[in-house]
């Protein structure tokens, strides 16, 4: 079984480096975007010669809550799919890691073949007030260059009240849908998706936390048709901070270790922070590749960060 992570990070150079080369060691590939221009460019630079990596070149930064990261991702999911034959597609947002072995994943996405992993909330929600909150027009955000400062997010989300008050919303007929923003795709479903990329970029403009809506809506719209019925499995098997669970209009937040333990059920969680965790991040990628076997020397493809950035920078100066 091949897997495609599509990553969204914020993460330093060393961190970076030490994901990329744990969940590519066996045989998997990375598409990766990375918000920082220097360390997507040097990043870029150590695996330029790396088939299994892929840094986000036709859209290179995303935000949460913002069309970009929705769109970034369904473009990562093309560009797999024209690059390579892989069964499962993941998405991983920063300070994301797997919590098993890759064994074990492989194993419990075997005994699940076809199926998709994402969990679908709006049985939980009043459809005329999530219809009201995802009609709200929302300027500043999906514009060319999104707006990365906390003033303008905040301006931009009360704005989006004012105007709604006005009777100023957005155009849409669509039935909304709201759920986790993780997901794990079947190949299938997957290329379903990337054919209707247009999609994305049309129905989500001037909107808020599009990628909470973007995949169970599309399922719905794209994938559960003609007949088919769905029978996704309605979990994201995430654990993430604070609370362990998604919370709506939320990236992933710091998560506590006690609260990673209470959740054994869970293939990956986040968000896993250098401040005062760092130490799982690396204890958990040893799990993730545990019953990995060097055969013929791996090709030495581990990537000595502090090597690199040396060479780098030598590179640079001269």
């Amino acid at each position: 079984m091949k897997l495609a992570f599509l990553v969204h990070t914020s993460r330093d150079y060393e961190e970076v480096i030490e994901m990329i080369n744990q969940l590519t060691k066996q045989g998997d590939h990375v598409f990766i975007m990375i918000n920082d221009n220097d360390l997507r460019d040097k990043v870029a630079f150590v695996y330029t010669d790396y088939l299994r990596v892929h840094v986000s070149r036709t859209q290179e930064y995303a935000q949460e809550g913002d069309l970009s990261l929705a769109r970034g991702t369904i473009i990562q999911m093309k560009e797999a799919i024209e690059k390579d034959d892989f069964d499962y597609f993941i998405n991983l947002t920063d300070g994301m890691m797997p919590l098993k072995s890759r064994s074990e994943i492989v194993a419990f996405l075997s005994e699940h073949e076809g199926k998709d992993f994402y969990y679908d909330a709006t049985a939980d929600y009043d459809q005329v007030a999530l219809n009201k909150k995802s009609k709200k027009y929302y300027p500043f955000t999906n514009a060319l260059d999104f707006p990365r400062n906390n003033f303008l997010r905040s301006l931009s989300k009360a704005s989006g009240s004012f105007f709604s008050m006005l009777g100023i919303r957005r155009k849409s007929e669509e039935v909304y849908r709201i759920g986790s923003p993780w997901f794990i795709l079947s190949k299938a479903s997957a290329k379903i998706l990337a054919a209707h990329f247009d999609y994305v970029s049309e129905s989500y403009k001037l909107s808020w936390y599009a990628e909470e809506q973007y995949i169970p809506m599309m399922m719905q719209k794209y994938v559960y048709v003609n007949g088919r019925k769905d029978d996704h499995i309605n979990q994201d098997l995430r654990v993430v901070g604070p609370n362990g669970t998604w919370v709506e209009s939320s990236d992933a937040k710091p998560l506590a270790e006690e609260t990673l333990k209470a959740h054994p059920e869970c293939l990956f969680g986040g968000k896993i922070t250098a401040e005062d965790t760092l130490y799982l991040y690396h204890e958990y990628f040893d799990i993730y590749n545990r019953d990995y076997e060097k055969v013929a020397q791996k090709e030495k493809r581990d990537i000595d960060p502090n090597a690199l950035i040396d060479a780098l920078t030598k590179s640079s100066v001269e």
